[in-house]
């Protein structure tokens, strides 16, 4: 007696793994595409074509702030000058006048001229040292200068400002001044100080809407 043959198998036939199947989803289809690139986090440090050129502080049109922040700065300097020449002051009073030291005369002297000398020079210099603070507005970089003998010019990007905040002291507040702070990404911080209140009001909303712009942008 012959056994029944069976029928050949109708088991499909499943397609190689390699093989792109029709009900594969958009998201298994994008899995074995090529990683994709990113853009930098930020643009080429250009500075509206200056590119890697020598900045020259005379070729950019510098927003200098208000001549009485000077008056603000002469005032602290000489409170402070007041304090620290009064501290230099206490060898000499001790040892002179109260006899509790005993040290030698011209040290006590030379500690009282040398702080009163660099106080003096400190106030002295005040005023330009004012003069050479300032701020510029660029496309897509906030550029700061100060300094006298060692100048100095920083390029703040705005998509690198985290938050730009106003400041104003109980003498600024006097003279009608304030400070604006700018925080970067980078923890590092740029303030512009002596500016009228209103201007500074100003620039944080300009410059709070040029860093949401560029963040977005990027």
């Amino acid at each position: 007696m012959t056994e029944p043959q069976l029928p050949p198998s109708t088991e499909p036939a499943y397609p190689d793994s390699r093989d792109a199947a029709p009900w594969n989803s958009p998201c298994e289809a994008s899995l074995v595409t090529t990683p994709p690139t990113f853009a930098a986090t930020l643009p080429p440090l250009e500075l509206d074509g200056l590119k890697t050129a020598k900045i020259d502080p005379s070729g950019v049109d510098w927003k200098r702030v208000q001549p009485r922040y000077a008056k603000a700065r002469l005032i602290t300097g000489l409170i402070w000058a007041l304090i620290l020449v009064a501290l230099a002051a206490l060898p000499l009073i001790f040892t002179q006048i109260l006899h509790w030291w005993n040290w030698a005369p011209w040290v006590c002297w030379g500690i009282l001229g040398i702080v009163a000398a660099l106080e003096i020079w400190y106030l002295a210099i005040i005023q330009r040292q004012v003069r050479a603070l300032g701020y510029s507005e660029r496309q897509d970089h906030l550029l700061t200068c100060s300094g006298i003998m060692f100048h100095e010019v920083r390029a703040i990007p705005y998509g690198r400002i985290q938050y730009v905040d106003v400041k104003s002291g109980p003498i600024e507040s006097k003279l009608n001044l304030a400070s604006v702070e700018v925080k970067t990404a980078s923890s590092a911080s740029a303030t512009i100080p002596g500016l009228e209140k209103a201007d500074a009001q100003r620039l944080r909303e300009t410059l709070t809407e040029l860093s949401d712009a560029k963040m977005v942008g990027l």
